[in-house]
């Protein structure tokens, strides 16, 4: 008899911590074995192949913005992910109804949050897996998210953003992005990376809709002097509550964007983007 795996049977965990608020979860990965071939020799039994480099795999996990509340403490932990665009690797396990995988070194490359008028913020992560995918086993339980805990939700509704346009312009939407280019350092006697190292530069976006009353458009030519350089606070609270989960803050941010949207059946509306680039 054929079935389905439901939700409720799937669970991701990160170092012995189970990840809740979780939309989705993926993995994939490219074989890099080609075949091989040679003047004057014609295989009978067809190609060989063998690895052309490195093997990685490919992570994406989408959650709601949530924090788990330690039933030892009356403090909100911090956001999972956003401790891993660093230079620390994670490892975790996926389970789907009796069946599981692991994945060993794994790094972000990508975290970002995005949220809109009437929607749940969310965070997406992406990471590159260095180390191992499949079957196996990792060195923490594998029944962490067996007992629910309470989680503290970010509404739409419950935030605050400090930037001087939003003085008299109304935030539609918003999004942060944080890019970390991985460059893994290989030898010549294993295939798996002696280290990995965070490329530059790190780069940070944010972008922003905005309807306006009074915004006023820059000056397309760039001028070095007339650089706009901002510094943006983000702080994202409970929707039931008062109490801070997380807060962004960003300095000199570049804008690095700008659009302007006039349409007969809205208001009208501002695009724009600040970007910043990190040499580490």
């Amino acid at each position: 008899m054929l079935g389905r795996i439901r939700r409720e049977a799937e669970s991701l965990t990160i170092n012995g911590s189970g990840i809740q608020g979780i939309q989705s979860v993926g993995v994939e990965y490219n074989s890099t074995a080609e075949p091989l071939s040679s003047l004057g020799i014609r295989g009978s039994n067809g190609p060989v192949y063998a690895p052309q480099g490195p093997q990685t795999a490919g992570l994406q996990v989408n959650t709601l913005f949530s924090h788990k509340i330690p039933s030892s403490a009356n403090t909100l932990s911090e956001n999972f992910f956003l401790n891993f665009t660093g230079d620390v690797p994670f490892s975790g396990q996926v389970k789907y109804g009796a069946k599981n995988f692991i994945f060993k070194k794994a790094y972000v490359d990508n975290y970002s949050v995005s949220c809109s008028i009437g929607e749940i913020p969310q965070i997406s992560t992406s990471a590159i897996v260095f180390g191992e995918l499949g079957q196996g086993s990792v060195s923490f339980p594998s029944d962490v998210v067996s007992s629910p805990q309470e989680l503290a939700i970010a509404g739409y509704n419950s935030m605050e953003i400090n930037l001087d346009e939003f003085t008299t312009n109304r935030v539609n939407s918003f999004g942060i992005s944080i890019d970390t280019p991985r460059v893994p350092i290989y030898a010549l006697n294993g295939d798996e990376p002696t280290t990995v190292i965070a490329g530059n530069p790190v780069v940070v976006g944010i972008d922003f809709v905005l309807e306006v009353d009074d915004y006023e458009i820059k000056n397309m030519k760039f001028v070095p002097s007339e650089t706009v350089f901002r510094n943006t606070t983000i702080t994202l609270k409970r929707n039931d509550s008062d109490d801070t989960l997380l807060t962004y803050s960003f300095d000199n941010m570049v804008l690095a964007s700008e659009s302007f949207q006039g349409d007969v059946g809205s208001s009208a509306a501002v695009n724009f983007s600040l970007r910043s680039s990190i040499i580490t």
